[in-house]
């Protein structure tokens, strides 16, 4: 029913059109007996001739207008006149949050007082069981006083189209005119279970609730497309930028807010809108307080790796290695925020500003320094920089004999802590334990195999391994060295051939040393569990991540890690989560980026998988296992050129190829892509990783062949047989009655 100007329902004389939708029409009129504005909302006539669904409407109806909150209009009545059913509700004057949304973003500020207030009007209608089911920037007003009210709370469930996908492409009173190729409507604000046809919950409009703070943070939405299908199809598949990435300037702690209300499973999400709104509401105190009184800012700062002064290059691995001890010193400090070592390092030889540290690493101060090392003496200059205006909150120099090294780390350490804002806890005997030893000779043993282990490549970890073990031997009781070598064993599989079988046991002994010497220390915790995971002893491991991840919350290797463990158990979203986080920690990580990739693949999101390894490859270009996922992933998409030109460039840093490229390209003119993969499969066995075999079998059609290979990889607790639940690679074995065989086997079902 359409209504004119002049015309009368009841008492309410309709004064003018507002809009119109799915819902039905909506019309300011005036409310002749109490002489005020209101708005009239007539519904759609299939409501009113359907008694059982006019029924539950005016049911629900009474529990939509017991809400009472500041920032849900008020839903005054529902009524009829001549068998037109229409309600009547608070007549909200202002503009949608649709005109707020701006190229860039709004000011986190300004954001936080739009998301407050929108979260606890859900946390008010969720406790009174009503959920809104179609939250989105046209159904909030913004009032010319300022105030945030939100429209049309649970109406979509009044209305009986709680899954009508039909309903949702409709246009709302306050909907602005989409441009050409823009989808209308609620679409891009709908949750996973709503496109699929599912129940919604409250769960729903948090989802909701996370695609309209990302729109306002980023200016942009997270999830688009140029139809109604498109932007569908991406909300089920897509994984958002990190908003952390699209704006350097948001702190870490939105973007985590933000990315779980965006999870695609509903258990995955905040499960409670008063959770959204206490996390948000503590951001904003801490911000608040940062500025009114910076002396009790929540701080943070990265230490860039020292620069070598002294003649003997050789001794890069001594200023590196303060750099980081220092890192780790600062790390034990509550209430201080440290950017992760791979992070701060990528800045390593390429003098980068301080504003450019700070932006790319979201941290207020930079600590930069230089070391000179001669004979027995050592020379340190050191400088804290505040990022804001380049402000040197402190600078010294301290001229020592080797043999005070420690004395000198710890002064450094209390110097930087007083210098920095904040009330921050610091005691003598946190920084002495920090360090596991006070031999300078184990010490200096360990910042070498330190540095070592950092190079990633086979002759490096290997040489890491024998400073390590000299490190112990000269101080048995030194923790960190036993961790070190842990770490050495873990990795040594992926650059190069020796066997898992060879190595897990030792790094297993390794990291339980470690532990016994130091049961709280999170990063052995760590360790000892991807040995487990290799181990396939799946249980044993999640406990041991836990356990990392509580006592070292920063560590973006546990994150990482754990998240390995999540993909190759099936837990997809819980595995995104963990990556997410370990990139807030550590957002310069070729490495965590490679992993993203893998997740991206495992999803079938090509496209987004090569970026990550792309991103990999631009801040480490000869990371192998980066180099070899993206030449495995053009190889599955036909890039074959492509596929040549990166193996070329694995051939050089990576022992695991084991026919040259040249060979490859020969047998790829010869006979193409099944020439190729014989060609891989002639290369002597003792070169070649079971898994490889495998995977090249699988896609010769040689099924037989291929479970033969990977009982193989079994046996000897290869590095990468669990990849086989993920890795497209493998897609061909996965119907196959064997495969189901081998997870029971390996423990995954």
């Amino acid at each position: 029913m359409t209504l004119t100007p002049g015309s009368r329902l009841a008492t309410y004389e309709i004064l003018s059109p507002l809009g119109a939708g799915g819902m039905g029409e909506v019309y300011r009129a005036r409310d002749t007996r109490l002489g005020r504005d209101i708005a009239v909302k007539v519904l759609p006539e299939d409501m009113a001739s359907s008694p059982g669904r006019l029924a539950s409407f005016e049911r629900e109806a009474r529990t939509v207008a017991s809400l009472n909150h500041p920032n849900i209009v008020v839903l005054h009545s529902i009524e009829e006149v001549a068998g037109t059913r229409f309600l009547t509700m608070e007549l909200v004057e202002g503009r949608a949050l649709t005109a707020l949304v701006t190229p860039g973003g709004l000011p986190l500020s300004q954001v936080l007082d739009l998301a407050i207030p929108l979260a606890d009007a859900l946390v008010a209608a969720h406790e009174k069981g009503v959920v809104h089911r179609d939250l989105k920037p046209a159904n909030v007003m913004l009032t010319r006083e300022g105030r945030l009210k939100v429209l049309d709370f649970g109406l979509a469930k009044l209305a009986g189209s709680d899954t009508s996908l039909g309903a949702t492409q409709e246009l709302t009173r306050t909907a602005s005119r989409p441009s050409e190729g823009q989808v209308v409507g609620t679409a891009p604000y709908m949750a996973p279970e709503k496109i699929r046809g599912e129940a919604a919950d409250a769960r729903s409009d948090i989802f909701s609730l996370g695609v309209m703070l990302y729109e306002l943070a980023a200016g942009r939405r997270p999830f688009n497309g140029a139809t109604f299908a498109d932007v569908s199809s991406s909300i089920l598949r897509d994984t958002p930028e990190l908003l952390t990435t699209v704006r350097g300037d948001l702190p870490s702690d939105f973007g985590r807010i933000v990315g779980r209300c965006l999870e695609k499973g509903p258990p995955e999400r905040f499960q409670s809108a008063l959770d959204v709104c206490n996390e948000l509401r503590r951001m904003k105190q801490t911000i608040e307080i940062g500025n009114q009184a910076p002396s009790q800012a929540v701080t943070s700062i990265a230490v860039l790796p020292f620069v070598n002064m002294s003649r003997d290059e050789e001794n890069e691995y001594f200023s590196d290695g303060l750099a980081e001890e220092l890192m780790n010193m600062l790390s034990k400090i509550r209430g201080l925020r440290v950017a992760a070592r791979t992070s701060s390092f990528h800045f390593k030889g390429k003098n980068p500003t301080i504003t450019e540290v700070g932006t790319t690493l979201n941290v207020a101060t930079v600590l930069e320094g230089s070391v000179r090392k001669s004979a027995n003496r050592v020379r340190i200059s050191v400088q804290l920089v505040k990022v804001a205006d380049g402000y040197h909150l402190w600078s010294k120099t301290f001229e020592r004999t080797l043999d005070d090294i420690f004395a000198v780390q710890d002064e450094v350490a209390r110097a930087v802590v007083t210098a920095l804002p904040g009330e921050l806890l610091i005691s003598q005997a946190g920084l002495a334990t920090s360090r596991g030893t006070r031999n300078s000779d184990a010490y200096d043993a360990y910042l070498e195999g330190r540095f070592l282990w950092n190079k990633r490549t086979e002759s490096d970890v290997g040489k890491a391994i024998k400073f390590f073990e000299h490190a112990i031997a000269l101080d048995p009781a030194f923790a960190e060295a036993w961790a070190g070598l842990a770490d050495s064993y873990v990795v040594l599989p992926f650059y190069s051939l020796v066997s898992t079988r060879d190595t897990l046991p030792k790094a297993r002994e390794a990291a339980l040393r470690a532990l016994e010497l130091k049961p709280e220390f999170g990063p052995a915790h760590a360790t000892l569990a991807y040995a487990l995971m290799v181990d396939l002893q799946w249980e044993d491991a999640d406990n041991e991540f836990r356990r990392a991840i509580t006592l070292s919350p920063e560590d973006a290797t546990a994150h990482k890690w754990y998240a390995d463990l999540l993909m190759m158990t099936g837990r997809s979203s819980a595995a995104l989560r963990e990556l997410r986080r370990a990139l807030e920690l550590d957002p310069l990580s070729a490495s965590i980026w490679t992993i993203m990739g893998e997740w991206h693949w495992k999803e079938g999101q090509l496209d987004e998988a090569m970026a990550q390894y792309r991103k990999a490859l631009e801040l480490t270009p000869s990371l192998p296992l980066a180099l070899e996922l993206a030449a495995r992933l053009c190889w599955q998409r036909g890039d074959i050129e492509q596929y040549f030109t990166l193996w070329e460039r694995l051939e050089v840093v990576s022992q695991r190829v084991a026919v040259p490229t040249a060979a490859l390209r020969e047998a790829y003119a010869r006979g193409g892509r099944s020439e190729v993969l014989r060609v891989q499969l002639s290369a002597p066995v003792a070169s070649l990783i079971p898994t490889d075999r495998a995977r090249w079998h699988a896609e010769l059609g040689d099924l037989d062949a291929a479970f033969h290979d990977l009982d193989d990889s079994l046996a000897q607790r290869e590095l990468r047989l669990a990849y086989v639940t993920y890795f497209a690679d493998f897609a061909p074995l996965w119907k196959d009655p064997r495969y189901e065989a081998l997870l029971v086997r390996m423990g995954v079902r």
